[in-house]
């Protein structure tokens, strides 16, 4: 049997492959459903390879690591009787799970060549939390432009998942204008698209036009659901165009009464960077007494040992909002691992960390000094530019 992208998979029930291109189809496009599709899919076939290494990943998105390596584990164990795409295709999420993310990578690139259309595979490389974003290399934006560029032949022209990724990259490679029109057609050939809906924002941030935003996002999350994965995440850039426009208190309102209740339902990284960002974009505004507590709460149980790079730089700003200068070592510490691993971004965090704690301790002068150099090199933490803006902030903020 084939999958929805016209390639071979093993399985023996038409049901289960059913349900597993439903969930494939939900993730491409940030829609509820993924999970109990391809528990449906696993209900059919228990033995059913591929829909094991994908319910890992949708298990590492919501932060239960453990119960990830174990539906992974579970998937290779039924490696021997597939194909060469499907055990390439569960080598690369292995390689995740075990944090090896430039060996996936790799992998990912190599899989490109001869499968280009394994779109799940494809899209683990891309985004601002993709392996590419991630790589600490101050070209990634380039590198996902050209990954985009270069597997596009091989869709069809009006394909929504591969719109939005297209749009995306232009848009991430200063080309707001030109990345427009495929995040528009994406949105038009399929409304119900998450994903595409994100960069629209985007879109709108490069632009420097937060009331089309607004009104984009007021419309569209109307059609949203509250359990989808990005629901908060568009709420957040709704909020940072309040912000924008002056309208702090309504900025505040959406932090406590939709994006912190919704941390419910947000995937582990995408939560934490959400509220620790707005909290402490609201505190370099000269806000008091913010409350930090759900923030924490969440910190702590889906990054108990802290995480990646683009983590840490954000655990290093719940760290001193809270005025925890032992948690800001500890940051450090575990970046200093990352730089001794030779991640490229390692460098950067690791003087954004010491621009912090010089800022907590009143050394305004050394303060400023690490978070220049932290600015200097901000590409290399991965995320998006509109997430990066905040280190500009905190640095006018002191300036």
């Amino acid at each position: 049997m084939k999958d929805s992208f016209d390639q071979v998979v093993t399985c023996q029930s038409v049901a289960a492959l059913k349900a597993y291109d439903h969930a494939v189809d939900c993730q491409l496009h940030a829609w509820p459903g993924a999970p109990a599709a391809i528990e449906r899919a696993l209900e059919h076939a228990p033995d059913f390879a591929l829909a094991h290494s994908t319910r890992a990943l949708l298990l590492l998105s919501a932060g239960r690591g453990a119960e990830a390596r174990e539906a992974s584990k579970q998937a290779l164990l039924l490696a021997k009787a597939l194909t060469e795409r499907e055990q390439s295709h569960l080598g690369i999420v292995n390689l995740i799970l075990e944090g090896r993310a430039a060996a996936a990578l790799t992998g990912v690139r190599a899989h490109a060549e001869q499968w280009p259309r394994d779109a799940l595979v494809m899209s683990l490389a891309l985004g601002a939390f993709g392996l590419i974003a991630f790589s600490g290399q101050a070209d990634h934006d380039q590198q996902r432009f050209d990954f985009v560029q270069k597997i596009a032949s091989k869709y069809p022209t009006d394909h929504p998942w591969l719109l939005s990724h297209q749009g995306w990259v232009l848009i991430e490679t200063n080309q707001p204008e030109a990345g427009l029109p495929f995040v528009s057609r994406s949105l038009e050939l399929r409304p119900a698209n998450g994903n595409a809906a994100h960069v629209m924002m985007h879109a709108r941030f490069e632009l420097n036009d937060p009331e089309r935003a607004m009104d984009f996002s007021h419309t569209w999350l109307s059609l949203y659901p509250d359990t989808a994965m990005l629901f908060g995440h568009i709420h957040w850039h709704t909020a940072l165009c309040e912000l924008q426009l002056g309208q702090t208190a309504a900025a505040v309102n959406r932090l406590l009464t939709i994006i912190e209740p919704h941390l419910a339902h947000a995937p582990g990284l995408v939560g934490m960077t959400d509220t620790t960002s707005l909290l402490w974009r609201l505190k370099l505004m000269g806000l008091r007494d913010l409350n930090w507590s759900a923030a924490e709460r969440f910190t702590q149980d889906k990054f108990p040992h802290g995480g990646n790079v683009f983590a840490e730089i954000h655990l290093a700003m719940l760290a001193a909002g809270t005025g925890q200068l032992n948690a800001l070592n500890e940051c450090r510490l575990r970046l200093q691992k990352h730089a001794d691993a030779g991640h490229g971004g390692a460098p950067s965090a690791l003087a954004w960390v010491d621009g912090l704690a010089s800022w907590l301790s009143g050394d305004m002068s050394t303060a400023r000094q690490s978070l220049t150099q932290c600015a200097e090199h901000a590409v290399t933490l991965g995320g998006s530019h509109a997430q990066r803006t905040v280190i500009a902030r905190t640095l006018a903020s002191i300036a």
